[in-house]
């Protein structure tokens, strides 16, 4: 039995997407119902989302964890699903499937891709804003790297700092990053 070849011309539902077949060589998202097709993240990006997560979870409490590369339903009133470069959900989720709902989700984080840059500090905010995650970070992988920490205030992402170097927040729990960690000197890579 052969899959149903993917139709760019249609409107999807979250539950069609999440019955598409896996496909290795790029990463779809749903837009309003529509896919989005982008490519997978280069491996100086993917490189920083790593070093990050070992930040995170070395600080985490056991019954919270990261994800990457997971599919995230927005629950939005149109379907809306993103593959954010981090997720923060509760332990037990990490096994479970392939996609995450916004209400799993404690802290959301964007390392900001050249190819992406509207999507990653216009779009995506507001989209998981909407769906009420608490807190979201775009990380800027530029020398020097830095953060910018949004804050949901009434349904509304608020910049509560911008870091370069290292930060420290409380909400929605605390963590203490050291961006210069995330990359390397230029003549270690």
């Amino acid at each position: 039995m052969t899959a149903e070849p993917i139709d760019f011309r249609r409107q999807y539902t979250v539950a069609e997407f999440a019955a598409l077949p896996e496909d290795n060589s790029a990463r779809y998202e749903l837009e309003e119902g529509h896919l989005v097709v982008s490519p997978r993240p280069s491996n100086a990006h993917t490189k920083v989302i790593f070093r990050l997560c070992e930040q995170i979870e070395a600080q985490l409490p056991a019954d919270l964890t990261t994800m990457s590369e997971v599919d995230v339903d927005l629950q939005l009133s149109v379907p809306v699903v993103r593959i954010p470069d981090i997720v923060v959900v509760p332990a037990i989720l990490e096994d479970a499937k392939r996609m995450v709902t916004a209400a799993d989700v404690v802290l959301v984080i964007e390392v900001i891709s050249p190819g992406s840059v509207r999507t990653d500090t216009k779009v995506k905010p507001l989209e998981y804003a909407d769906a009420g995650i608490p807190s979201m970070w775009l990380i800027d992988q530029d020398r020097p790297v830095s953060a910018t920490i949004l804050t949901s205030i009434d349904g509304e992402y608020e910049e509560s700092q911008r870091a370069e170097h290292r930060f420290s927040v409380l909400e929605p729990l605390p963590l203490t990053i050291d961006l210069d960690k995330l990359r390397r000197s230029p003549d270690r890579g």
